[in-house]
């Protein structure tokens, strides 16, 4: 009875908030934040991510302005990575949704999986159940070498280059963080000019077709987001968030001359369709120095092995 009696009055303590709590990380002013982040990030032995990318694409149906049908295209991708730098090891594992909605027709869908590892200087890659190897000609060193797959680091080091706006703080699948928002800048302009020309290249199948954005009608309807949360007790990012969102009408400025190889510009260029472009990303870091063991499949072991130099199957490893 006295056992129950005690564990009543714990109960209640604890629901009541009066439990004595762990010390609590002190609070940091962003230029802190700044100079503790990297140091803390460069010397981690593991890390997990998980990624998720969703892209909108919202066009006419046809080649050009006069036609009525809108098409939505989605594509969704969803990215589990285990991450030993230590080890030189990773371990990718994703799906990929493709999506196509034309207006009155049904609904068109496809699913892509694979599966990704590199270990050293060897990349196993399986896709519909096929393996690929394939070796890298540089040693394993050099292809680990300056922090090339510490995604946490590069992160790290985005937020003490960026202008921060302070955003308060926030709980990350119940760790605290401090919330900020990037301010976005000229590389950012350039990496929207690059996502509006690879969207207008898809739709007028550059090379056959060479597409001219409107900059101006661009950065006009464009928006873009981006924020990170730095862990309170760690000091190291655990969430970043992205969004693109623009509307443009491209042009076809000129076409391939399959006879000649030669891009032959128009004297008057097509008008396409209104298209509207929405990109967004998240990835969640957590794990961090935890032990990790990859171990790869022995199907993708022995499958042959191919050099990016000669593309040529050598031995299996």
């Amino acid at each position: 009875m006295r056992r129950l009696l005690l564990l009543l009055i714990l109960a209640a303590l604890a629901i009541s908030g009066c439990t004595e709590k762990g010390p609590s990380a002190p609070e940091r002013s962003i230029e802190e934040l700044k100079n503790l982040s990297s140091p803390s990030a460069e010397n981690l032995s593991s890390f997990a991510v998980q990624s998720l990318a969703v892209q909108a694409i919202k066009l006419n149906a046809g080649s050009n302005a006069s036609e009525e049908k809108a098409t939505t295209i989605t594509e969704s991708m969803e990215t589990h990575s285990s991450v030993n730098l230590s080890g030189m090891m990773v371990h990718v594992k994703g799906s990929t949704e493709s999506k196509m909605e034309v207006e009155g027709e049904p609904e068109n869908s496809n699913v892509i999986g694979a599966e990704v590892y590199l270990i050293g200087n060897s990349t196993y890659i399986q896709q519909d159940g096929n393996w690929t190897h394939l070796i890298d000609p540089r040693t394993a060193e050099e292809v680990w070498s300056g922090d090339r797959n510490n995604q946490v680091l590069s992160l790290a080091r985005t937020f003490n280059l960026s202008e921060l706006e302070d955003m308060g703080s926030e709980s990350v699948e119940g760790e605290e963080a401090y919330k900020f928002r990037i301010v976005t800048g000229s590389a950012d302009e350039t990496n929207l000019f690059n996502v509006a020309f690879a969207v207008a290249a898809k739709v007028t199948q550059y090379p056959l077709n060479l597409p001219s954005i409107n900059r101006s009608e661009l950065n006009e309807t464009a928006r873009m987001e981006k924020a990170i949360w730095i862990s309170k007790q760690s000091l190291l990012p655990v969430k970043y968030e992205s969004e693109i969102s623009f509307t443009m009408t491209p042009e076809i400025i000129g076409a391939m001359n399959l006879s000649t190889g030669q891009m032959e510009m128009f004297n008057q260029s097509t008008t396409l369709g209104e298209i509207s472009v929405s990109v967004k990303t998240s990835d969640r870091f957590y794990d961090f120095d935890k032990p990790m063991s990859i171990t790869v499949p022995e199907e993708a072991l022995n499958s042959p092995a191919i050099s990016p130099n000669t593309m040529q199957p050598t031995s299996s490893q």
